[in-house]
């Protein structure tokens, strides 16, 4: 098994920030970690006299030379053979990228990446996969059989790659910067086992078609990682760390944490307690905050509905334009003696033309693209829509948002030069004119907001949204009426009087019009409709306790922690009694570590070995 970093930077360019390369760090940084086969991937640009003088110096390992290209807004990796004819043109080519990126925002295309590359299959290509800035998925698959592995940022997406079939084969590198002051325990670890005897790019592409050949130690199917440069390892499951108080478990946990930069979720010892005033207050505004989230995803169509029926007029201003034009035809034909030249005038009384929506035709066009850039799913909706359908459909849909975009602009030019006439035809004569009306936009108005009244009334109805377990709580969210001007409180509005508003509550149309001359903000109004109610429960349907709350939050902290790299768990036996650790906590652990590593330090043994770990860390001070 070769230990390798395909990714390592050791000269600053316009796409990176700025260091000083320290060539004694870099031979320090590949012995202390016993590295095999390193590449140096410089952003967009390949010094060579700098490689060959790497190359030279490191001769007992490999050193491959690439390039990190700034691909259409996503990162590459492009490591060629370290053969002197390969080199001689690839130094070539990357000279051509360096030219072509001139500032950190700049990218070149895919046709020019082709273009400057010509042959991929020279190369090994390892675009940002799970890592940011990721290779667009449409890019990968242009590149097509030439991708076969992609980089990621941490042991959990690595550990999410590796599991599934679907997905390319994960590889994990430093994207270490050589930069002077770096000291050996700042070393990254974050370096990929190839099971390989020769080391060049055929076989390192051999090696990574088949997962198995790929790992994060040095044994096959070890499910462990290196954490420390002293070669500390962890399980990529389930850690426990026992020792005795006073024997560096906090502190070891907190050098874990400082090596996920930021994406380690780190439950202290202690800090779920909830016994002052302000860690209630601090879970009154959780609860609050939960109970938003409910209230947005609950009522997200229905402010869409509000949106659009601000947007229209009012049945007091529709009937208003109605009687004027009702009246102005009235006394058009009670006038018709003093019909002249001009009131007789095709133009007198012409109506503007209607614009085309473009409504309708861009949701088919966001529809196409969803069918085209379906990955999970791309066989099956290819079984039944060819992609060369979709796209001849996507091409035309476009063609003709354009061409009904000319119409419009046509549409704009020919209504002004009618209203400009019709001014002037006014002016000379004293027939009266007839107001332009769209009354199929009055009828379409009219039908809006009897819709509108009906979903209005509709969502206030009480009702349960979901009911959802966690451990013996229950999380409850419902909708119901507001009672009283006091309860349309609770949605923020401190400052606005509302009691004249919910006078007409039943009423919706009216309710709005109040909303609106109260002066509540256009964005909040669609939260005054229905009241949520966000509530946590314990085993016997009652609102949580004081207590009960600690264990609530260390729960929910738990669930959270699937948006993080790491969980990290320091003494839960300090807070929390063992009946609720062996019965609740536990479960919720081992779930959390199929998807990811969890280290939780004790020194009990009812969250220790009972728990049946992957792996057991012992301290000891000496």
């Amino acid at each position: 098994m070769k230990r390798c970093d395909l990714h390592i930077h050791t000269v600053p360019s316009v796409s990176d920030r700025m260091f000083t390369y320290d060539k004694d760090v870099l031979l320090d940084y590949v012995a202390k970690t016993e590295l095999d086969v390193i590449a140096i991937t410089n952003h967009n640009l390949f010094d060579y006299a700098q490689y060959q003088e790497i190359k030279d110096t490191l001769t007992q390992i490999v050193v491959l030379p690439g390039i990190e290209v700034d691909l259409e807004n996503g990162h590459i990796l492009v490591i060629a053979n370290n053969d002197d004819g390969t080199l001689f043109d690839f130094n070539s080519k990357c000279e051509e990228v360096k030219n072509l990126i001139k500032t950190k925002d700049d990218d070149i295309s895919y046709d020019t990446f082709i273009r400057i590359f010509g042959d991929l299959s020279k190369y090994l290509l390892i675009p940002h996969y799970e890592k940011e800035p990721k290779l667009h998925k449409d890019t990968i698959e242009k590149l097509g059989r030439n991708i076969i592995a992609g980089e990621v940022s941490s042991v959990k997406k690595f550990i999410y790659m590796e599991k599934e079939d679907t997905e390319l084969t994960p590889v994990y590198f430093s994207d270490f910067r050589i930069e002077k002051g770096v000291t050996p325990d700042k070393y990254p670890v974050s370096h990929t086992f190839f099971d390989v005897d020769q080391v060049n790019v055929n076989t390192l592409k051999l090696c990574l078609i088949d997962k198995t050949k790929v790992s994060l130690t040095s044994e096959k199917g070890i499910k462990l990682f290196q954490i420390f440069p002293n070669g500390q390892m962890l399980s990529t499951g389930l850690n426990i760390m026992f020792g005795k108080r006073s024997t560096g478990k906090t502190h070891t946990l907190n050098a874990i944490a400082s090596r996920f930069e930021g994406k380690a979720k780190y439950i202290k010892q202690f800090e779920l307690l909830n016994t002052s005033r302000s860690d209630s207050e601090q879970f009154e505004n959780d609860l609050k905050v939960r109970q938003e989230n409910s209230a947005e995803d609950y009522l997200r169509e229905f402010s869409v509905i509000v949106t659009d029926i601000l947007k229209t007029c009012s049945a007091d201003e529709d009937e208003m334009k109605l009687q004027k034009y009702l009246e102005a035809v009235m006394s058009s034909a009670q006038q018709s003696d003093v019909n002249d030249v001009f009131s007789k005038s095709k133009l007198f009384n012409e109506s503007d033309f209607k614009e085309l929506s473009f409504d309708e035709i861009k949701k088919l066009i966001n529809a196409t693209l969803t069918l085209l850039e379906s990955q999970l799913y791309k066989s099956l909706v290819n079984k039944h829509l060819p992609e060369a359908s979709l796209k001849s459909l996507l091409k035309e849909l476009i063609e003709q948002c354009r061409k009904d975009n000319v119409a419009n602009l046509y549409f704009k030019e020919v209504n002004n030069i009618i209203k400009m006439v019709k001014e002037s035809l006014q002016l000379k004569s004293a027939a009266p004119r007839i107001p332009n009306i769209d009354l199929y936009q009055y009828f379409i108005n009219k039908k809006k907001r009897e819709i509108f009244a009906q979903v209005a009334i509709a969502i206030k109805k009480n009702r349960t949204i979901s009911t959802e377990k966690a451990g013996h709580f229950t999380i409850s969210v419902s909708a119901r009426p507001f009672a009283n001007a006091t309860d349309l409180k609770t949605v923020g509005l401190k400052q606005v009087s509302l009691i004249n508003a919910f006078a007409e509550y039943g009423n919706p149309i009216q309710y709005l019009d109040e909303l609106k001359a109260a002066g509540v903000e256009s964005n909040r109004i669609y939260k005054l409709f229905a009241a949520i109610d966000y509530r946590i429960l314990n085993s016997s349907g009652l609102p949580v306790s004081g207590g009960e709350r600690s264990e609530f939050n260390f729960l929910q902290k738990i669930k959270d922690a699937i948006l993080c790299d790491i969980l990290i768990i320091d003494e839960p036996e300090s807070s929390f009694d063992n009946l609720f650790l062996k019965n609740e906590v536990n479960k919720f652990i081992k779930e959390m570590a199929e998807n990811m590593p969890v280290i939780i330090s004790t020194h009990n043994n009812t969250i220790g070995g009972s728990i049946k770990p992957d792996y057991i860390l012992y301290t000891e001070k000496r």
